[in-house]
């Protein structure tokens, strides 16, 4: 409802990695029913809440605090039918106002994968079976939230609010002991969002504020996924 209902943007996974291959075809109808998230699992809601934390920190600081005030994020019970409908919309109008000024992401677009980068990578060496795609997203986020504070990009409490945010939405926060954190460097060089040999990320600096770079250094996408390790 919130990512890929909007955008024309259509992918397929593959063994090299996620939405390699794919068009752009924009619908002529997009239809929302809020009514049918009552029938999803709980974990099915909370990982497409991760996109909703995600506007929230490329493009929506009010959406970000209200998501903040919100005593419990984890369960579609705790959200006003008021409030879900106006977080739908909120999303989508992100969506739209990025999509509208570059619709086949050749600049602008790409602050919609914050998160997805490092996510993309964590879904494809855990074959897709470990977690969902909103949760590859939101530890994608805290990874790239802890890079952000060790380059001097964005400061520690508002690492700190996105990764509690993330929490309490009942998403992951760690990776697993056994995972191969060297191999996420193989991994983002298949990544769509390489250009010119160079990996882009999507770097916060503020709530509701991003920029591209490819001045991320492989030490620091190590030590942020060493620190989000489990102890083995």
């Amino acid at each position: 409802m919130v990512d890929a209902s909007i955008g024309g943007k259509t992918g397929v996974n593959h063994p090299k990695g996620k939405n390699l291959i794919g068009a752009f075809h924009q619908p002529r109808l997009v239809l929302i029913d809020p009514d049918t998230l009552n029938t999803l699992p709980a974990r099915e809601f909370r990982a497409g809440m991760a996109e909703v934390i995600k506007y929230g920190v490329i493009w929506d600081a009010e959406l970000f605090g209200q998501l903040e005030a919100t005593t419990r994020t984890d369960r579609r019970q705790y959200y006003s039918d008021g409030f879900l409908t106006d977080i739908l919309r909120r999303s989508c109008q992100a969506k739209v106002d990025v999509v509208s000024q570059d619709e086949k992401e050749s600049g602008l677009r790409a602050i919609l994968n914050y998160g997805h980068t490092i996510g993309h990578a964590i879904e494809s060496l855990t074959h897709y079976r470990t977690f969902k795609h909103g949760e590859g997203v939101g530890l994608g986020m805290i990874a790239v939230g802890e890079i952000a504070v060790q380059l001097g990009l964005w400061s520690k409490d508002c690492a700190e609010r996105q990764y509690r945010l993330i929490e309490k939405t009942g998403l992951p926060t760690q990776l697993p002991a056994t995972f191969e954190t060297e191999a996420v460097l193989d991994v983002l060089t298949t990544d769509k969002k390489v250009k010119a040999g160079q990996v882009r990320f999507i770097m916060p600096t503020a709530i509701a504020k991003v920029e591209i770079t490819d001045r991320v250094p492989t030490e620091n996408i190590l030590k942020a996924l060493h620190q989000m390790q489990t102890a083995a």
